[in-house]
């Protein structure tokens, strides 16, 4: 998120039949190194700096398949495309880091969130609220008191 801004999303079901967790957020992170790699390339034709984009995943699986040159037992399954990260991540662009699904602004798109987790994240994601949320501030009320 350069500047703590959006620049793409995208919710669709995977084409594969994952056999792990690890497998189906390996191909994810394949579909968002394409974005990333997009909108370097853009920046690089616009002559605008960027830092080497960060491809963030919460699954520590497949960020060390990102790492691990070759086929190995657990992955010698996935489809040769999906190993783009990889060489890309060996070039250096982009980097991987994990980031606990604690963290993971996504998370309000795929989890039940209690109030105060709901509002940090949606803030994070720099959407506001379309009334005064009362329920956020009766939470954190709760909180303080406990």
């Amino acid at each position: 998120m350069p500047d703590g801004n959006v620049l793409s999303y995208a919710s669709r079901k995977q084409e594969i039949n994952a056999l792990s967790t690890c497998e189906a957020e390996y191909v994810a992170m394949a579909d968002a190194t394409k974005d990333l790699l997009w909108v370097a390339d853009l920046c690089g034709e616009l002559d605008w700096k960027h830092s080497t984009p960060e491809l963030l995943g919460d699954n520590m699986g497949a960020i060390a398949l990102t790492a691990k040159p070759g086929k190995h037992s657990k992955s010698k399954h996935i489809e040769n495309k999906y190993h783009m990260t990889r060489r890309n991540v060996k070039l250096n662009r982009p980097t991987t880091r994990h980031i606990g699904t604690e963290n993971m602004v996504a998370t309000i798109m795929i989890k039940a969130l209690g109030a105060v987790k709901f509002a940090h994240f949606r803030e994070a994601m720099k959407v506001l609220p379309l009334a005064r949320d009362t329920s956020v501030e009766n939470a954190k009320t709760n909180e303080e008191e406990a």
